[in-house]
């Protein structure tokens, strides 16, 4: 177990009902129940889902190189029908990207994927390939939610990594995921992990065996492949 906000039974469980909802999904898809201008955004959800998946695998304690192997095998899915203009969600993609130290050509692909999105930026792109991004530094969509975030990157005062990962929860309320462990009714939560701040540090070097056990940090899957 690597979160203990819920318990092993409790992820068994989400992982079995969503697993579930992609077979459903794929099933309706593959019989022509799913109209044509319909399939893009139900194979989107797809993609949704099945990173939910990874995640709350990877919560439970999973073996990463094979949330790795799952991750791969949605790359040309996301391809064809990402379609997001949540920030935080191309962030999030582009950080397990990083992270599962996937190869080069689906990384490349990831990110030419998106760049086409309307809020693709410096932060974005540094965490695909670090300081060979071409984009400009300033150009960042979200300055003040990511600013300690931006700041280390250019600064490398663990300081500043550190306010942003204690304050990273909390400057999330607007979220779909939010507060959802306390949801009683429906199982929603997959895991409160701050991916981005585990691929900026990985980028950056950061030494950070004190934040073995800090909440919310993947230390693990930084440390994953070295």
């Amino acid at each position: 177990m690597r979160d203990f906000i819920k318990s092993k039974s409790y992820f068994d469980e989400f992982i079995i009902q969503d697993t579930g909802r992609v077979e459903r999904f794929e099933t309706k898809i593959k019989s022509g129940e799913v109209k044509e201008d319909r399939i893009l955004p139900v194979k989107y959800k797809l993609i949704q889902i099945k990173t939910g998946i990874i995640i709350a695998k990877y919560s439970r304690g999973d073996s990463i190189e094979l949330l790795r192997n799952e991750f791969e095998s949605l790359i040309d899915l996301f391809v064809e029908a990402w379609n997001s203009e949540s920030y935080e969600d191309n962030l999030r993609f582009a950080s397990l990207a990083y992270l599962l130290n996937i190869n080069t050509n689906l990384k490349d692909r990831i990110r030419e994927k998106l760049k086409g999105t309307q809020y693709y930026d410096y932060l974005i792109d540094f965490v695909l390939v670090g300081l060979e991004s071409d984009i400009d530094t300033n150009k960042i969509s979200f300055l003040r939610q990511y600013k300690k975030l931006v700041q280390f990157i250019d600064d490398g005062n663990k300081d500043t990594f550190s306010k942003y990962l204690h304050g990273w929860y909390r400057s999330h309320f607007h979220s779909s995921w939010y507060d959802t462990h306390k949801n009683e009714d429906y199982k929603l939560y997959f895991g409160y992990w701050c991916f981005e701040a585990g691929a900026v540090a990985k980028r950056m070097g950061l030494k950070d065996d004190d934040l073995q056990k800090e909440q919310y940090y993947p230390y693990d899957m930084v440390h994953f492949a070295e």
